[in-house]
């Protein structure tokens, strides 16, 4: 029996082997770049995986690929909480959380709205506003998961998944520019991707690309987004008259990366742990998001938004502008 499991791990690492090592030599050449020609080192990673995007359709290197984007990602998520402390949280005061609140019950009012005006079906509406108000893809995913397949288009799910990929990597690289120009406070800054950009490392990465400061305050106000995935989604449960029974599985379903990313941010806060610790799960984080990086940039191909279903794509991309200028009008004003 021990046997065969080993066998099956070593054939699971041969799978993931070949991918993982694309993502590690495009993290070694764009820190190589950054160090050389001055770049911001999260862009060059994205760029130089967007560069090599035809390889995620290999079949040698797409288990490894999609490993990396999804659970690599998580453990740098789940990591990111030894960089937040209570000191910072209270700084930033109650406002998070009401901006986080009300961006995304806006946006998911917003979207079917706008769904209806576009005459876009109310679940495709709810996918396309749930990905920009929560947290991209994986939003969208754990909604597939509760929707009768019935009541979704193949086509028009694959077009909204995609112009939400596109479209926060676009984000991703334009709002710092954006921002630093209209000279906004870092802890603004911070809120503001934290509350805009969709997805977790693309928020992430926006703030490491302007300073620590501003990146912490986006990990922050990010995760208070992820963290209202669950009751978003039991919400949407009970509406369309699920079981029971569904209930339980959205409970078991809460993301594991953001109970670990709690822990590990009370566990640095309650207790004493050792710098060497610290510093090292600090710059762990920070490797397992640039080598997602890398793979997420292999997704992302920004020919594709020429060529998909419009009405998706349109109603993405309000729902995008909505909130970040609900987010910016709040942000300003408080």
């Amino acid at each position: 029996m021990i046997k065969h499991q080993l066998g099956d791990a070593r054939s699971l690492t041969l799978a993931l082997l070949p991918g993982i090592l694309f993502c590690l030599v495009v993290v070694f050449a764009a820190h190589h770049i950054s160090e050389h020609y001055g770049s911001p080192l999260i862009l060059t990673t994205v760029l130089l995986g967007m560069a090599f995007n035809n390889i995620i359709k290999h079949p040698d290197f797409k288990p490894g690929l999609d490993y990396t984007a999804t659970t690599i990602l998580r453990v740098g998520v789940a990591l990111l909480g030894i960089r937040i402390t209570f000191e910072q949280i209270g700084s930033l005061g109650t406002l998070p959380l009401l901006l986080v609140m009300a961006a995304v019950a806006g946006t998911l009012l917003f979207s079917l709205s706008v769904g209806k005006l576009l005459k876009v079906d109310t679940p495709m509406s709810l996918l396309a506003g749930i990905a920009v108000a929560i947290c991209g893809v994986s939003a969208a995913m754990a909604l597939l998961a509760i929707l009768p397949a019935r009541r979704l288009a193949t086509s028009q799910v694959a077009c909204t998944l995609m112009g939400v990929t596109c479209i926060s990597t676009l984000a991703m690289i334009l709002y710092p520019a954006l921002i630093t120009k209209l000279g906004m406070p870092a802890d603004a800054m911070g809120l503001f991707l934290g509350t805009t950009i969709h997805d977790v490392a693309q928020a992430i990465g926006a703030g490491e690309m302007i300073s620590p400061a501003v990146a912490e305050a986006a990990i922050y106000t990010k995760m208070l987004r992820v963290s209202l995935l669950v009751p978003v989604l039991m919400l949407v449960s009970f509406v369309i008259n699920k079981d029971s029974a569904s209930g339980t599985s959205l409970l078991q379903r809460c993301p594991l990366f953001l109970l670990a990313f709690v822990v590990i941010l009370l566990a640095n806060n309650l207790f004493t742990l050792p710098p060497t610790l610290t510093s090292g799960m600090g710059s762990l984080s920070q490797f397992c998001l640039l080598m997602a990086m890398a793979a997420l940039g292999t997704r992302t191909n920004l020919l594709d938004l020429l060529t998909i279903d419009k009405k998706p794509l349109t109603l993405v991309l309000l729902n995008t502008l909505f909130i970040a200028a609900l987010s910016f009008l709040i942000i300003t004003q408080s």
